[in-house]
Order: C-alpha cells, then sequence, then structure tokens
C-alpha cells in the first residue's frame, strides 16, 4: 500500500523540487478521489508553490 499522507507528500515535494517553487503539474486519473487532488493542491500551496496546474489521465478503452 502506498503512504498517502500530507507529510509523505510534503517530504517527496522537498527531496524532489528542492528551493525551487516553480510551476508544478499534478496529474489524476479517474480513480483518484477528489480529497486526495485537494490534499496535493494544499500540501504544494503551503510548501510555496504558486502556480498549481492539474491535468487529467484518459485511460484507454479495451479493445
Amino acid at each position: 500500500m502506498i503512504n498517502a499522507s500530507p507529510d509523505t507528500l510534503r517530504a517527496a515535494l522537498l527531496k524532489e523540487a528542492g528551493a525551487d517553487r516553480g510551476p508544478i503539474t499534478i496529474r489524476a486519473d479517474a480513480r483518484t478521489t477528489h480529497q486526495a487532488v485537494v490534499t496535493a493542491m494544499d500540501v504544494a500551496g503551503r510548501l510555496g508553490f504558486a502556480q498549481l496546474n492539474i491535468a487529467t489521465i484518459h485511460e484507454e478503452a479495451p479493445p
């Protein structure tokens, strides 16, 4: 199981971004809960990311 806590996300964002607070894109598919996206946006905003983008992932329908 993936640890989806805000603290884990915060640590991952700090590790990847370092001091850079440029644009960030949150990608989610249909299985992602609205709350998970809001939590990601909240964590990013609290870390100082001012430009947040949201991208959706379209799954291919089976043939």
